[in-house]
């Protein structure tokens, strides 16, 4: 890594998280810019191989001058800082090598290098499968990899209790916590289709292994209670009451 910039609209941060990187890349020249003009600029006219964009510029949004970045330099590994979570899913639609939380981390600062090295040179990877391979893989792993603030966290499918569609979001709740993705509730319904889970109406999909009770509902409907989630009310769309009955032999 040669220069690295680093883009905030706030000086404390961008202090802070460029004496965290001359820490962890003590050859690299670090040049900062505190707008998203001064770091078009500054892209324009010199060789830049990383940068660190903060999600909420002034003047305008990190998201939108990565996407200005990337049409000057095809190459930039960019790296968002943000002290939001919201943004993560759109980050990485731009392929962005990471996505680190203020306040900043030296250990997080250095993996996020890290990872711009394996970007860069692909060879330093030790599994370099093929996409069908990975394919193969991932449907007999039987994991669901889901974001917590600015981490990854792989779960096990099967302790999935339901999914719920909460304004444009879906809610994934596990039996130990809670998750949100930007991804719709089809999308996971596709993805879990070989697993146990069962589309109870519009809003809700339902992992069967953890209903604990089938209640009479109103209008010849029915309510269905969960494991963990006593408080939930998840109502049986009665254009499927007649598969469920037959699915759960009732």
């Amino acid at each position: 890594m040669n220069t690295i910039l680093v883009v905030d609209d706030e000086k404390p941060a961008r202090e802070e998280l460029r004496s965290l990187i001359e820490n962890a890349a003590t050859m690299s020249e670090i040049i900062e810019a505190k707008s998203g003009q001064e770091a078009l600029r500054f892209l324009q006219t010199r060789t830049i191989e990383v940068a660190f964009i903060d999600v909420n510029l002034g003047d305008m949004n990190g998201i939108a001058l990565a996407k200005e970045a990337l049409n000057i330099n095809h190459n930039l590994k960019i790296i968002f800082s943000t002290a939001y979570d919201t943004y993560a899913v759109k980050a990485f639609e731009l392929d962005a090598v990471d996505y680190i939380m203020k306040p900043y981390e030296q250990q997080r600062v250095e993996i996020a290098l890290q990872r711009v090295q394996l970007a860069a040179n692909p060879d330093l990877n030790e599994y370099s499968g093929t996409s069908a391979d990975i394919c193969r893989m991932a449907e007999k792993l039987k994991k669901l990899s889901l974001w917590k603030g600015d981490r990854v966290i792989p779960i096990d499918i099967d302790d999935i209790v339901f999914l719920a569609m909460v304004d444009r979001n879906c809610r994934i709740c596990t039996i130990n916590d809670e998750f949100f993705s930007h991804q719709t509730l089809g999308y996971f319904q596709e993805k879990l289709k070989n697993n146990h889970f069962y589309r109870i109406n519009r809003s809700f999909l339902v992992n069967l292994d953890y209903i604990i009770e089938i209640q009479p509902w109103f209008n010849n409907s029915y309510r269905i209670k969960v494991k963990n989630y006593p408080q939930e009310e998840i109502i049986i769309s009665r254009n499927i009451i007649k598969d469920f009955r037959m699915l759960l032999d009732f």
